[in-house]
């Protein structure tokens, strides 16, 4: 058998064929080191891995190199206007680009031993590369491949006609090799940077024959990967957002360079999605490997999860997958457990026909999912358990769960272990309610016992087994009952989206109950993901006091989605949205209910918002008109959601998400009013002032786009223009 692989550069599923035979030179596009890499870009290397598992199976020896990229991305001054808080903290501290740049790979270094990926052979820098990315730029301007304009250097796309053959972009015009605005000193728009000046202040900048400056984005990979493995590879390895520009350039060049074929397989992973859309910072869907294990995963979990979807289809990330894929984990490790002590057996034919079936669907171009189904069907055959435990293992040796770490047996305190062998005793004696009661008292201790083949075995409970205990935890609003159609049942439902920031979270609901004693109301909290203890007391809240209702998920569903989960559950004829910043000090209740006895009213809150173009909401309304109330706190009537609607869940972050929603309030002839003498005070917006300068315009801007895509054309709605039209 022979692994087959989609070549990205060909477009067909081909064998793998090695330039030295019996040696595949793979590379693999690593990490930038500037930021943490996300569970998306764990599941490339993911896919990488078991790539390499299979070829070494086949008896190949594999060379693989994994880059680390750190030039270039740290300047001050990008810095300083709001980037990553963990660099802006390493800088304030003193730390060097260099430092904080080791600081990432090591995260990304445990990460991967984490999800047991097998290191690479090497991991090269790209700062430690410079030299020889400066030759090959030598190389490709003797050759005519690259011109210098100014004091930068360029590849000619123009001269090298097979310019677009991996990704298939191959018109005019196309989008330029490297992340900004179009160079003015470029031939053609095509054309993508070498060699780049650095530029006044700018601290990683290195001596070249073209004065001092740093290396373009690309060329760092054609000098890596071949100071390693020589100028020509077998297999390189990358995401699907790598295919154009970065590969497509880095073929561009070393061909140019070289002039010889660079690789001979191009092997690319699809993307994660996360609920349903790409992963990504701006959506607020991003997740590292931390993020899990703060929710109580195990990573190796995660890894599980991967096994389930073919490398080069989409994945969509739930926690509820990952929970199912950890409980699929933990029921293989069991196994493990129940038959690492049976005596081993002799060959066995159908033995050799499961491990047939299993090679079958790894080598036709690495279907693991078909591989992990061939793995449950011969755990849930007739074969005898040492068969399958000896199989499991096998198979484990490419599905890279470190289950064999499980066979070694568990290293338990002396205490434990002298519980189950005076358990094993009273069976022994069938004294079985003394051994039954040993057992409970080993699960309250957090074990699980059970007995298999004459024999008694224990383990330490996952985490998800010691939390199945502790209250239901959705991942989609979706997964929310509604009660839109029923009556309601009290006045009012406060409602408050929490994410962690628990001390905010508590001054928000204790004030509400305070001046609601008395009332017909109700508290309704959606955790929208919260991992710092807030979650642990709503639920005691919850508990303590009927009033009080708590929807848990299981992570950040976006604040769209969090409002509406909270809306499906109200069952106040008033409801009213708050923010966690905000803290009641009066009865805010009666007046509330006073204003939305007008049905002309939609929307009653303190804190308005005007405008006269749409564009800029400056001008701060606390008494009469409004355009739009600030999220803080929006009031109506819970009978105008049928008409209305719920809020737009495309908007993941909280910023214009109440501008849109006053907007389908006014257009459905609705008022909007603010009342400033509503007994609320507002506290700091701590997850606002979290974020950093530039993280917080991008989010604030792409949700703009979103309002005003869909409003842009409604000017007619603005209290401005509805006065001068009542006035003529």
């Amino acid at each position: 058998m022979v692994l087959r692989l989609r070549n990205t550069l060909t477009r067909q599923v081909e064998e793998i064929s090695t330039i030295e035979p019996g040696v595949v030179r793979m590379y693999t596009c690593g990490p930038t080191v500037y930021r943490y890499a996300h569970i998306g870009n764990l599941r490339t290397y993911l896919m990488a891995d078991w790539i390499r598992r299979a070829l070494e199976h086949h008896g190949y020896r594999v060379l693989h190199v994994k880059n680390i990229t750190d030039v270039g991305h740290m300047r001050q001054e990008m810095l300083e206007t709001g980037g990553d808080k963990v660099i802006l903290a390493a800088l304030a501290e003193g730390k060097t680009p260099a430092e904080i740049a080791q600081y990432y790979a090591d995260s990304f270094h445990r990460d991967e031993k984490k999800t047991n990926i097998i290191p690479a052979h090497h991991f090269p820098w790209a700062t430690q590369h410079v030299p020889e990315m400066i030759r090959i730029v030598e190389t490709l301007l003797e050759t005519g491949y690259a011109y210098r304009a100014g004091d930068n250097i360029y590849f000619d796309v123009g001269k090298f006609p097979e310019y677009g053959k991996l990704s298939g972009n191959l018109q005019d015009g196309l989008m330029e090799g490297v992340r900004s605005e179009v160079d003015p000193l470029k031939k053609d728009s095509r054309d993508f940077t070498l060699w780049k000046m650095a530029e006044p202040g700018r601290e990683m900048k290195w001596d070249s024959p073209w004065g001092e400056g740093f290396p373009g984005w690309h060329i760092e990979c054609s000098a890596m990967s071949t100071k390693y493995m020589g100028e020509q590879l077998d297999i390189h390895t990358g995401g699907v957002d790598n295919i154009f520009p970065h590969h497509e350039d880095e073929i561009a060049q070393s061909e140019a360079a070289f002039g010889k074929p660079y690789v001979r397989h191009w092997v690319h992973g699809q993307h994660l999605l996360a609920d349903g859309v790409k992963m990504a910072k701006s959506a607020g869907n991003e997740f590292i490997l931390s993020d899990l294990e703060e929710r109580g995963f195990d990573p190796l979990a995660f890894r599980y999860l991967c096994l389930t979807a073919r490398y080069r289809h989409r994945m969509n990330f739930t926690f509820s997958a990952l929970r199912a894929a950890e409980r699929a984990l933990t029921s293989l490790r069991d196994r493990v457990w129940q038959w690492r002590s049976l005596p081993e057996l002799a060959g066995n034919l159908e033995a050799i026909e499961w491990s047939a079936r299993f090679w079958e669907a790894v080598d036709n171009d690495l279907d693991m999912p078909g591989a992990l189904a061939v793995t449950w069907n011969m755990l849930h055959s007739d074969l005898e358990d040492w068969y399958k435990l000896d199989l499991l293992l096998k198979f484990d040796q490419a599905l890279g769960l470190d289950l064999d770490r499980t066979s070694q047996g568990n290293h338990l305190p002396a205490g434990i272990t002298s519980q189950v062998d005076r358990r094993s005793f009273y069976r022994r004696s069938a004294q079985y309610e003394i051994a039954d009661q040993i057992r409970n008292n080993l699960k309250s201790d957090g074990y699980l016992v059970g007995d298999s083949q004459g024999t008694t075995w224990i383990r330490p409970k996952t985490e998800q087994e010691l939390q199945q205990g502790r209250w239901q935890a959705f991942s989609s609003p979706k997964e929310v009952e509604s009660f839109l159609d029923r009556p309601a049942e009290v006045d009012y439902s406060w409602i408050v989206t929490a994410c962690n920031y628990k001390s905010d979270v508590e001054r928000c609901a204790t004030s509400f109950l305070q001046w609601a004693k008395g009332r017909s109301a109700e508290l309704v909290v959606v955790d929208n993901g919260s991992t710092d203890g807030t979650e642990v007391w709503l639920d005691e809240l919850q508990r303590s006091n009927p009033r009080v209702r708590v929807i848990h998920f299981d992570h950040t569903i976006g604040d769209g989605a969090a409002k509406n989960a909270a809306l499906y559950q109200a069952l106040g004829t008033h409801v009213i949205i708050v923010d966690t910043s905000v803290e009641v000090v009066g009865d805010v209740l009666r007046p509330i209910g006073a204003w939305l006895e007008d049905k002309s009213i939609g929307i009653i809150g303190p804190w308005g918002l005007r405008t006269d173009d749409i564009h800029h909401f400056h001008d701060e309304v606390e008494a009469g008109e409004a355009d739009a109330m600030q999220a803080y706190c929006i009031a109506l009537r819970r009978d105008l959601l049928k008409e209305v609607g719920l809020m737009r869940e495309v908007f993941r972050f909280y910023r214009n998400l109440d501008l849109d929603f006053s907007f389908h309030v006014k257009d459905r002839g609705y008022r909007i009013v603010a009342d400033g003498s509503l007994p609320l005070v507002r506290h700091e917006h701590r997850q606002w002032n979290a974020l950093g300068e530039v993280e917080r315009n991008q989010l604030s801007f792409q949700n703009f786009k979103k309002f005003f895509k869909k409003w842009r054309n409604r000017s007619d709605l603005l209290v401005c223009n509805q006065a001068s039209s009542t006035s003529s």
